[in-house]
């Protein structure tokens, strides 16, 4: 803050937020600061002389009464125009607040102010980079500012003069070699912003020192690296309910049903069983069920590795059970995170990044990844919980693994991937996700680790996924046909030049070329053999051929074409080698020197174009006889093709259909232990193999289910309308009774907050657009899964508002918590069957069938169960929750199955099946 200077902190209240004339002033509030202390204060309300929309008196507070008394703003625009002369202005959003009093101003007469002017969010944004928002309420809630009434002028003016101090603080500690990096790049913030930051430079002592735990390199300042070594620990396990209650005093509720899950688990790892599958319910906090057992374990020198299902489950495990258990348990653990590459910073690339040209949104981001860089132990750019990592900047500043790291760079020592691998010596806990752990566990495990798989329902689907890889034969084509126009151009810049200024070895150079013209020549012909086999004999009449090839025909070609298949294969191993050796070349400094701007333009675009090429053909693995051996029975192959067009690209898609014989080998065997844990790994009788089948478990492995913690025959009920069209058989007439029973249900009093569960996106669609029309959209806010908004938008409407309605299908099957009003009612329209005629299914039930067992039985049927239980546990998330499931697919009455599709529901929850015309009847009874 410059000494002498009026600082002006301004807020506005107003009939809208839109800059188009129509608006109007209600509440103009001023804090005036000099030399850090506040000297003034100016506070009135402003009569609008237009209406006040109920949204706008929501917000605000203010009647229209109070502003029927208030001056006009042309009675008060003299002493504030005066007021304001000579001041800088400061503002939280001052895009907005500057030019629409400047827009009042105008339009009354005056002229603009023409005022120095600071935006306090962009301030924000850049020095407290790792908060999810930086709306003034958040902000004042977070830095413990005083802020008594939101969204009043008065209030927000001082809670925004208070922050605009902190952060005036906060600049003045920032080391000076990021001062100088901010004062470089002040143009990139709005008016004067970047002026707080030459002020701050000019103010400190140029000889300041970094503190200890910060290091400069190059033209970064990074927090030092910091691995703990772990002292000698003795903890006893809270074996009583007594010893625990004392642990959790004043942190933890009790809850018998984990404390239970404690003592299994606990059990468990030290009888050192193989495997044990625990159904933990909804609301146990399974949680800390699982990880205060381990980390007594992790004291007797054994890790803990827990995957999560997703990494936002696994960034909440961090940022907020980890926490608790450093207050809880009496002794100190060490944590490691692992993600893929790709969530991480690298170190060189953004350095190099900060001397390039970016736009002005990049650039702000730069200047935000700079201060969290003076805290961050991780690099994980989660940690700056920004919603989107759309902007391009990230993909030049993302890492892409240990292949793109150059040991010589001045940044290898800080590396995040590297400190990441340290600090797995040293961790007591290791958490990651299903999908890093399926590629990395064998890096993970040893026999001194074990494995707790939390989530273990979303494995199998995890693991399937991993799986599939994509091959383009086309795409190989065209980017080794570029290499080659590249490296062998007589008119531009190439190859030859580089060999003219003696830069590249002859033998290298000659080599390269002989390698990608081999695959450029080789690739296509494979291609053209291909189809000639599998795709032309078909005579496919469909715009485009899409068909799994069997692996037995798979096997015949590749052995008939072996010299093909091997001489591209070899060939792609020879230019990795050749590409990582020209890579450690052209990282060198004396390499770079002797480059004009030309030679390294070529030699960047020439790097990238083998990066891609290179990538496109990590897939040709899959063509190797061994691989083709080794998927057996589980793996597939599938060619597509458009046929309407002569460019046309050629895919070839490998994956597994199923995880037998896959998760044992390749991920339990890594570790001494293995647990899973979930919501729903138990099915009723013989249904629960088809759980061990899923996750490739023998049918001997014990489980555990944990009692209910939720009183159900209290907080639901359940209804089942018994007299719906089938839905299958007459998909018509179910539509037509679907849209008709939702109506009566939605309109009737008291309407409660609905979700409405579909198995297929078209029936979705139809149902929506009916109530659309028929009068329900305008009374009822109703919300679309691929209609309203993307599925994040749709499920933070939801649970900010009230007595809405949602219709889903797909992920909003599972995996949302919506505690006590968030839902309140649950139609499920559609058992969640899947469709038999996905190619996948396909493949499936015809193995299936060849083992003697039924597709429907065996697969189909416990897969609903599963995921019905998963639907109806949307419904009761806490002890205080209440609410109605309805069931209106008749199938799970009047089919065979459907006393078993019953049994997935929860047992003591009460159960009426009934007409659809007197469900409206027993909703009004209930609530």
């Amino acid at each position: 803050m410059k000494s002498g200077i009026t600082y002006a902190v301004v807020d506005l209240e107003t009939t809208g937020t839109e800059l188009n004339g129509q608006r109007r002033l209600i509440q103009f509030s001023c804090v005036f600061l000099k030399n850090h202390q506040i000297i003034n204060t100016f506070n009135t309300l402003v009569n609008p002389q237009q209406p006040l929309t109920q949204e706008i008196q929501q917000l605000t507070k203010i009647k229209p009464e109070q502003l029927r008394k208030a001056p006009l703003f042309e009675d008060v625009a003299p002493t504030i125009y005066s007021l304001l002369q000579n001041t800088t202005f400061v503002a939280h959003n001052i895009n907005f607040d500057y030019n629409f009093l400047n827009m009042e101003l105008e339009r009354i007469g005056y002229p603009s102010l023409d005022l120095a002017g600071i935006d306090t969010v962009q301030l924000s944004q850049t020095l407290l980079p790792t908060l999810s928002s930086f709306k003034l309420n958040y902000l004042s809630s977070y830095l413990n500012l005083t802020h008594e009434r939101p969204h009043q002028a008065d209030s927000d003016a001082a809670a925004t003069a208070e922050l605009f101090l902190l952060l005036q603080r906060m600049i003045a500690q920032l080391p000076i070699p990021v001062l100088k990096l901010l004062c470089h790049f002040r143009n990139s913030f709005l008016r004067q912003t970047g002026d707080c930051f030459v002020e701050a430079l000019q103010q400190k002592k140029q000889t300041a020192a970094l503190p200890s735990y910060l290091i400069k390199v190059e033209n970064l300042v990074l927090r030092r690296s910091s691995f703990q070594t772990n002292e000698p620990r003795t903890a006893v396990y809270p074996a009583d309910d007594q010893a625990k209650q004392k642990l959790f005093a004043g942190l933890l509720d009790w809850r018998q049903p984990q404390a239970e899950m404690m003592d299994q688990l606990h059990q468990a790892l030290e009888k050192r069983v193989p495997k044990l599958l625990v159904e933990a319910p909804t609301g146990l906090g399974k949680t800390l069920g699982y990880l205060v057992p381990a980390l007594y374990e992790a004291v007797h020198e054994r890790t803990c590795v827990v995957s999560t299902a997703t990494t936002a489950l696994q960034n909440q495990l961090v940022d907020q059970v980890v926490p608790l258990l450093q207050q809880l348990l009496p002794f100190n653990f060490n944590i490691a995170v692992f993600k893929g590459s790709f969530h991480y910073l690298d170190l060189a690339k953004f350095s190099a990044s900060l001397k390039q040209p970016q736009t002005g949104q990049a650039r702000l981001l730069q200047l935000r990844i700079l201060v969290w860089l003076l805290a961050t132990k991780t690099g994980d750019l989660a940690e700056l919980h920004l919603t989107k990592y759309q902007d391009p900047l990230f993909e030049q500043i993302r890492h892409t693994g240990w292949s793109g790291l150059d040991p010589q760079s001045v940044f290898y020592p800080y590396d995040f991937l590297r400190r990441q691998r340290q600090q797995l010596t040293t961790a007591d806990l290791v958490v990651t996700n299903h999908a890093y752990l399926l590629q990395h566990a064998a890096e993970l495990g040893n026999q001194q680790r074990f494995l707790i798989i939390d989530e273990a329902q979303h494995l199998n689907q995890t693991a399937l996924l991993a799986s599939q890889r994509q091959l383009d034969f086309d795409q190989i084509k065209i980017q080794s046909d570029t290499l080659l126009v590249m490296m062998q151009s007589q008119q531009s810049f190439s190859l030859k030049d580089l060999l003219a200024q003696g830069l590249l070895p002859v033998q290298q150079a000659h080599k390269l070329i002989r390698l990608v013209r081999l695959i450029d020549q080789r690739v296509p012909e494979i291609r053209g053999k291909i189809i000639e086999r599998f795709i032309l004999p078909a005579k496919p009449t469909a715009a485009i051929f899409e068909d799994f090839i069997s692996l037995k025909d798979v096997y015949g070609f590749i052995k008939e074409n072996i010299n093909d298949f091997q001489a591209v294969a070899a060939a792609g191993e020879q230019l990795l080698e050749l590409f990582l050796k020209l890579q450690a070349k052209f990282k060198t400094p004396a390499f770079r020197q002797q480059l004009d701007t030309t030679a390294s333009n070529f030699v960047a675009d020439l790097s990238d174009w083998l990066t891609q090429l290179l990538q496109e053909l990590t897939a040709w693995q899959y063509f190797d006889l061994p691989q083709v051996e080794s998927w057996g029975t589980s793996g597939y192959l599938k060619l597509r093709l458009p046929l309407t067009h002569q460019t046309a690209h050629l895919h070839a898609l490998f994956g597994a259909f199923q995880t037998a014989d896959f998760l044992e080998s390749q991920v339990y065997q890594n570790f001494a232990q293995t647990i899973f844990i979930g919501a729903s790994l138990t099915l009723p009788g013989k249904h629960q193999q088809f759980i061990y089948q899923q996750l490739d478990l023998p049918a001997t492995t014990p489980f555990v289910k944990l009692p209910d913690l939720f009183d159900y025959r209290q907080q639901a009920l359940a209804l089942i309308g018994n007299d719906g069209p089938d839905v299958v058989s007459q998909r018509t007439a179910y539509l037509q009774y679907l849209i008709k029973t939702l109506t009566q249900i939605l309109l009737a009093a008291p309407a409660k907050q609905t979700m409405i569960l579909f198995n297929s996106q078209a029936a979705l669609e139809t149902v929506y657009q009916a109530l659309q029309d028929n009068g329900v959209g305008f009374k009822r806010h109703l919300l679309a899964q691929g209609i309203t908004g993307s599925n994040e938008k749709i499920i933070k409407n939801f649970t900010l508002g009230s007595k809405m309605v949602l219709l889903g299908t797909g992920t909003f099957w599972e995996g949302i918590d919506l505690p006590q009003d968030q839902l309140e009612q649950l139609i499920i329209a559609q058992l969640p069957f899947s469709s038999p005629d996905t190619p996948l299914n396909q493949l499936r039930f015809k193995q299936l069938r060849q083992q003697q067992q039924s597709a429907f039985w065996d697969y189909s049927l416990p897969e609903a169960m599963q995921r019905l239980q998963q639907g109806v546990g949307r419904l009761i998330r806490t002890p205080n929750d209440h609410g109605v499931v309805i069931i209106l697919d008749s199938r799970i009455v009047t089919r065979k199955y459907g006393q078993q599709l019953q049994q997935a529901l929860p047992q003591s929850m009460p159960l009426q099946i009934l007409k659809t015309d007197q469900i409206s009847k027993e909703l009004a009874k209930f609530w």
